[in-house]
């Protein structure tokens, strides 16, 4: 088994311990993810692109195995289980410690230099997420098994959310874009959007995904953080969907017959002679 474990002990929460509240575990759990899935496509050169492998998605996994007292411990565990034994100097080794990374990095308020915008974006989520919590502090502990040491301890008063911000040259990569909204994976967050050239977009972890997903099947506006592929919008980042409007009268149906008394014109066309027209049928001929 390939798995490392993790656990988050959250201390002065405004609950018994053991307990967390739904809303808070999703929030927490769902940032998690969002950074591991994002440092695991930045170390394997597919950030910015529209997709990534199997394998990777499932390096990157994060599972919940239990809530524990102790105050309230989350653990986790980070990886495939169904993976060839645990090996040095691969991608999962460095997916895990770059994941160890970021969760110091909160405690320090100093984002990675590694860290790309997106995954720094990423790590700050977590910090938002835990704090939001209304935790007083946070213990970290990692390990392979069930042997975890204590790693990092977060005084959540002094962590600074600013740090995580993206940089304003980031942020002038938004885009609008508007095609059909014709693929979606809610557990994955994921949906697309065909252009009206034919191009699929891939939109990445969409807000509000339950008002998105009533949008299936229809002409949609997508905004959110462009990410290029040969110089081409291959995904859009965090997007927000709106319904598209389209004017009343692209859905007038054209009368499919001459009105009663209305005289069929004659003449011609302006500019085309009775030779024009024999040539082109001549040619037309051969």
């Amino acid at each position: 088994m390939t798995t490392k474990t993790y656990s988050l002990r959250l201390e002065g929460l405004d609950v018994p311990d053991g307990e967390i509240s739904f809303r808070d575990l999703s929030g927490i759990g769902e940032a998690l993810q969002l950074m591991a899935t994002r440092i695991a496509r930045q170390i394997s050169g597919y950030e910015g692109r529209g997709g990534t492998r199997a394998s990777l998605e499932r390096m990157s996994e994060i599972r919940l195995t239990g809530v524990a007292k102790g105050s309230t411990a989350l653990l986790m565990r980070l990886g495939d289980p169904g993976a060839l034994p645990y090996t040095e100097g691969g991608e999962e080794e460095l997916l895990n410690e770059r994941f160890e990374d970021g969760l110091e990095a909160i405690a320090a308020n100093s984002p990675p230099e590694w860290a790309s915008p997106l995954v720094k974006e990423s790590i700050g989520r977590v910090a938002a997420r835990v704090q939001a919590s209304g935790a007083r502090q946070a213990t970290t502990s990692w390990g392979f098994t069930d042997k975890l040491e204590p790693k990092v301890v977060i005084e959540l008063e002094t962590v600074d959310l600013d740090v995580w911000k993206i940089e304003e040259e980031v942020e002038t990569q938004r885009v609008h874009m508007t095609g059909r909204l014709d693929k979606v994976d809610l557990r994955a967050r994921k949906f697309r959007v065909r252009d009206d050239v034919g191009n699929d977009v891939t939109l990445e972890d969409v807000a509000d995904i339950d008002s998105a997903a009533t949008l299936i099947g229809r002409r949609v506006i997508a905004t959110g953080v462009a990410e290029r592929e040969n110089g081409r919008v291959v995904r859009i980042v965090e997007p927000t969907l709106a319904a598209e409007d389209l004017p009343a009268n692209w859905f007038e149906v054209p009368p499919s017959f001459v009105p009663i008394g209305l005289a069929i014109p004659k003449g011609g066309i302006a500019g085309i002679t009775a030779s024009d027209v024999e040539e082109f049928l001549e040619e037309m001929r051969r």
